[in-house]
């Protein structure tokens, strides 16, 4: 984000997080604004899937390829699984459902694109 706006997302252990840098609000809005209905519509999917704006907006300015961001997405919870262990039926499709969404969501976005 830093390279890309000129600021450094402040990172927040609250649950209830805090205030950005009013520059960094201010370029993010400004990159919502300039986006066209499609690219809309790709980074709000995913944020959605990725829980993460800073995470949409590095695959759709491509900075991340998808194996990467998907890693990225997932590294807390597969530190937990290295611990805890696999659940069956329930971290690997949690798994394959963020690579569908994440992937549709990139593959919308590269259509869109095509003219």
């Amino acid at each position: 984000m830093k390279s890309e706006f000129g600021h450094k997302p402040v990172v927040y252990t609250s649950f209830f997080g805090g205030k950005q840098d009013e520059g960094l609000v201010k370029a993010v809005e400004s990159l919502l604004k300039q986006a066209d209905d499609c690219e809309l519509a790709a980074i709000d999917a995913l944020t959605s899937a990725s829980h993460s704006l800073t995470i949409a907006i590095t695959i759709i300015r491509g900075r991340v390829q998808l194996e990467e961001a998907i890693e990225l997405i997932r590294l807390e919870e597969d530190l937990q699984v290295d611990k805890w262990g696999l659940v069956e039926g329930g971290h690997d499709i949690d798994v394959a459902d963020l690579k569908a969404q994440i992937s549709s969501a990139a593959v919308f976005l590269g259509l869109s694109r095509r003219t």
